[in-house]
């Protein structure tokens, strides 16, 4: 253990220094090993190109006149296919190197000091061409770009600190000469950047990227420097034991040592092209991790050769670790900036230096010291005492192979070594914005090295941001055929995405999956491409490989799950959602939503709110909306504050109308039928070619409440509008609101839909309307009748309801015959009949459902008004009720409280009643008149009955009630206006009687007045 810390028998002054240094240097590794994995797939990031596809999922259901009624709404499913985003500059990157490469030149520097004079000045040399690497005069710190007055101002302030250390004094301990140095750079460096024409991070990265050039010298030196260090461990390991016969022979040494230069020769053979396809082989990168470990204790070994210039400790040592930082942050930095040229220079070296320096050492040893490894003799100790051999021969022979291997490749490392540079010098000036200088030393780049990766991408994204798709098209086409890559594949094939192009799309997409047989990205964008066909068995198998090989599993299975939803391939989808257990994937969970929904399964869907922040990203809207959608109807109207407040910001402008639907959607589902109308009826007024959409639904909501009247008035809006769905609805809304002729007619209009279901049922509905009652009772099936008996309920006289009701056998049909007989005598306030009505259908009905709420509704109105209050507050909470009826306890609470004279629990429950139940005319009549007697100095009662009819334009009792309020307000205008609707909402007989009665009222009002003014 002492022997692998050999530092410590150092002193503090030079073992903390050291043991600093060597922190930086496992830093930088570990920076160098993280881009390593990472730098590629952030400069060729994946991103995601989705789309949304509406798909009419139901909202509501319900059923009237025996027909159901169901409102869709618009779901949306959401698709993405893979893409790779614009290039990201690594800026942060080039500030770690340049922090790290500031404490290096601080130690460099130091122990440079410490050198005898010669070497001094040869290491001072290095520092002051390392210095105008940097070409610090481009930056405009002193004097212009042209000359070199800052970058003499460094090598003098260097050259004045450094020599004052070497030569005057010299007994200044390390540490001190290190923080010396460092606060000098410090100096330099904030001097620098405060004088810079540029931002901080552009003078960061002009050092870094300019420097670059230099930095890759010198991690060529460090190469040479360990080249051999690997052939040297293993000879420490076989020769090392403590006890001759643990130690290994001569051929176990030749074996390895020419197993591992085999390795290299072969990386060498791969390089040139002789030795193609893949084989096991040790990475280039490890090879140089593990001799630059063992150049470690290498170091400590040659010192018998280099101990006449300087000494180990410090020296040694620390311009080893510095050379080795340098080495690991050039190449991080270039993994980190995906310089794939760079790389490349970095790997080449790596095996050019191994292979020319640790064959001649092998050869070296093994003349030198071959029989001594034959007798298991501690050879390592000796390594550099040859008797045959010198040592100045590993590094002649070796530089003389290094040059043939450089030039046996056509210089390949000095061109590619340039292209590196040039794309460094690229994105520096694309950092600054600078398009023109930016695009040129990408051309050079590519000059230098044809067709590189980096080069030619960043290039293409250059394209791509000024829209010239057809250059875009040929660099990556370039790229492509110098060094296929899957991300690019799918970035050239997304450049054809107009349909006239689904061909040459195809085309790119397979010699994609080809060329990488285990892509999933590429087959979840084929399996797109093929889902626009009718060919899916393709889909299918694409998907299929997809999932199988992508990285991300979620995407392809909400794309899956997409895709049998808009093709109706239920067992399919249905197979898909049961393997999914739980996913944080929100495309995913959105598709699902939509899905269940679709299904009917919205009780499937976790009850986990997902409220964003805001809807920046499309799955965050879809997600929402989707979920929204299957909550409604819940009486839940917490959503309604996040749909405000996403409203409220213009960033969601372009999602305002689904916004808006949806916000109506919860208001009306959710108890606050008057918002919700006024929010969808403007929506439907400014939505141009998709008011008949919100028309449809308003008629739908308005049909759900019994208000027939305006819901006939809404779907006929829809109707002219071209919303096929609307047209079969507004005949229903007609025929429910006793509107026969009109509905005959309405209902012969639907074949201009040329939908065969639903001409089916208008035809079938108009015979029924046709039919007179005797014909009904005798010959028409028991649906008919009961369609008849609704259709004209109140133009019939009770012994036809008694007579068709009695002849309905079917026993579902006869539960609504039963309820339609009780509404018969309800309407006509025929009380004794009513309660008979009632307790025949209760004796039929089931105890929950649909039937058995409006039975019990229409018991308790009985009871209200056979003031029977005792019986309704004793049995009101025990009758079954809807969730939608039982809000109607709010009126019948409010009621009793207002017999009871406890008026102002009344007000109160009156109220609450109005907000959710402005839709029913007696609750609206009944309100106005209690607030009339309540408050008679205010205009609450009118204000009632103007929601009312605001809500409600077909009600008469609403109008009647209205103009007489008006009247008692002195609004005698407005009460003019009420009588003018009411002239057309009545016949002729009905409205003179009401006439008489209001003119009645006006004289009295008037003689009010008059007496009033005496």
């Amino acid at each position: 253990m002492n022997k692998i810390k050999f530092w410590n028998s150092w002193d503090a002054d030079t073992r903390y220094p050291f043991l600093f240094l060597l922190i930086v240097a496992a830093l930088a590794l570990m920076l160098g090993v993280y881009h390593y994995f990472t730098g590629e797939s952030n400069f060729l990031a994946w991103d995601k190109l989705p789309e949304l596809q509406a798909v009419q999922v139901p909202v509501h259901e319900f059923s009237r006149l025996l027909e159901s009624f169901t409102l869709y709404a618009d779901g949306y499913l959401l698709t993405e296919q893979y893409d790779v985003a614009m290039p990201v500059l690594n800026k942060l990157a080039a500030v770690g190197l340049m922090l790290l490469m500031a404490l290096c030149l601080a130690f460099y520097a130091a122990a440079i000091t410490t050198m005898k004079r010669i070497p001094y000045f040869a290491g001072m040399l290095l520092l002051m061409m390392l210095l105008a690497s940097f070409n610090l005069d481009l930056l405009g710190v002193i004097g212009n770009s042209t000359g070199q007055t800052t970058l003499l101002v460094s090598i003098v302030l260097f050259a004045l600190a450094s020599y004052a250390f070497q030569a005057f004094y010299q007994q200044v301990s390390f540490s001190v000469r290190v923080m010396a140095m460092i606060a000098l750079i410090s100096l330099l460096g904030a001097f620098i950047y405060t004088e810079s024409d540029f931002t901080p991070l552009l003078t960061t990265m002009h050092l870094a990227n300019y420097s670059s050039l230099a930095l890759m010298v010198a991690s060529l030196l460090f190469m040479i420097w360990v080249g051999y260090e690997n052939i040297n461990a293993l000879l420490w390991i076989n020769t090392q034991a403590a006890k001759p016969e643990r130690r290994f022979s001569v051929w176990q040494f030749a074996l390895v040592s020419v197993l591992y230069l085999v390795n290299l020769v072969l990386l060498y053979l791969r390089h040139v092209g002789y030795v193609k396809g893949d084989f096991f082989y040790i990475n280039a990168f490890v090879i140089l991790l593990f001799s630059a470990i063992a150049g470690f204790w290498g170091m400590r070994q040659r010192e018998t050769l280099y101990g006449r210039l300087f000494p180990f400790k410090p020296t040694g040592g620390i311009i080893y670790l510095v050379f080795a930082t340098i080495t690991f942050l050039s190449i991080g930095y270039a993994y980190a900036t995906a310089n794939d040229s760079a790389i490349s220079v970095f790997h080449n070296l790596i095996v050019y230096t191994h292979l020319a320096f640790g064959a001649f050492f092998f050869l070296y040893v093994m003349v030198n010291f071959g029989g001594l490894i034959k007798q298991r003799l501690a050879v390592y100790k000796v390594v550099y005492q040859p008797k045959r051999l010198p040592v100045y021969t590993i590094y002649t022979m070796g530089a003389i192979l290094l040059a043939i291997l450089v030039m046996r490749t056509q210089f390949r490392v000095y061109f590619n070594a340039y292209a590196g540079y040039y794309s460094y010098l690229g994105d520096l000036y694309k950092g600054s914005e600078n398009d023109i200088l930016a695009e040129r030393f990408y051309r050079e780049s590519d000059l230098f090295d044809n067709h590189n990766t980096k080069a030619s991408f960043s290039l293409a994204a250059m394209y791509r941001a000024q829209n010239e798709r057809n250059k875009e098209i040929l660099t990556l086409q370039e790229a492509l055929e110098r060094s296929p890559n899957p991300k690019l594949y799918i970035r050239l094939a997304n450049l054809y995405d107009r349909k006239q192009y689904f061909f040459e799309k195809l085309y790119v997409l397979q010699q994609g999956a080809e060329a990488f047989p285990k892509n999933g990205e590429i087959y979840n964008n084929l399996a797109l491409l093929y889902a626009q066909t009718s060919v899916h068995d393709s889909v299918a198998y694409y998907f299929d490989r997809a999932q199988q090989y992508a990285e991300n599993k979620d995407v392809v299975r909400s794309n899956r799950m997409a895709y049998y939803t808009r093709q109706a391939m239920p067992e399919e989808a249905k197979e898909l959602l049961a393997e999914i257990r739980s996913t944080k994937y929100k495309p995913l969970r959105s598709n699902m939503a939509a899905l269940s929904q679709l299904l009917g399964r919205t009780s499937d869907i976790k009850e986990d709110d997902f409220v964003p922040d805001s809807l920046e990203q499309v799955e965050d809207l879809t997600l929402f909306y989707n979920k929204t959608i299957s909550s409604v109807n819940k009486g839940d109207t917490s959503l309604l504050k996040p749909i405000n407040r996403y409203l409220g910001s213009q960033e969601n402008r372009l999602f305002m109308e689904d916004l808006l639907y949806l916000k109506g959607m919860v208001h009306h589902y959710d108890g606050r039928p008057k918002e919700a109308r006024s929010v969808v009826e403007n929506l439907a007024l400014a939505a141009g070619e998709r008011s008949g959409y919100y028309y449809n639904a308003l008629g739908h909501w308005m049909m759900e409440e019994e208000n027939y009247g305006i819901a006939a008035h809404y779907f006929k809006e829809a109707k002219d509008r071209g919303f096929t769905q609307a047209f079969l609805s507004h005949a229903y809304a007609l025929a429910l609101n006793h509107q026969s002729d009109e509905a005959v007619v309405a209902l012969r209009d639907v074949a201009f839909t040329e939908l065969e279901s639903a001409v089916a049922v208008a035809q079938s509905l108009e015979e029924v309307l046709e039919q007179a009652p005797s014909a009904i009772i005798t010959k028409a099936p028991d649906r008919d009748k009961v369609q008849y008996l609704i259709a004209y309920l109140p133009d019939l006289l009770p012994a036809d309801v008694d007579r068709i009701v009695k002849s309905v056998q079917e026993k579902d049909l006869r539960r609504e015959a039963l309820v339609a007989k009780v509404d018969y005598y309800m309407g006509r306030r025929q009380w004794k009949l009513a309660n008979e009505a009632i307790k025949e259908a209760a004796a039929e009905l089931q105890p929950e459902g649909e039937l058995r709420s409006r039975l019990n509704l229409q018991q308790m109105r009985l009871w209200l008004n056979t003031k029977n209050q005792e019986v309704l507050v004793k049995r009101m909470d025990n009758l079954y009720l809807t969730p939608k009826d039982k809000r109607h306890k709010l009126y019948f609470r409010a009621k009793i409280a207002e017999i009871k004279g406890r008026d102002r629990e009344a007000a109160e429950r009156y109220s609450q009643a109005l907000k959710m139940l402005l839709f029913d005319e007696n609750v609206v009549e009944n309100a106005a008149a209690f607030f009339a007697r309540y408050s008679p100095g205010e205009m609450q009662a009118y204000d009632i009955l103007l929601d009312g009819i605001t809500y409600n334009p077909y009600s008469v009792r609403l109008h009647k009630a209205y103009a007489l309020e008006s009247l008692n307000r002195g609004l005698v205008n407005y009460a003019d206006e009420a009588l003018v609707s009411l002239r057309n909402l009545l016949p002729a007989s009905e409205y003179s009687t009401f006439k008489e009665k209001f003119d009645k009222q006006r004289r009295a009002k008037e003689a009010e007045a008059d007496q009033w003014q005496l």
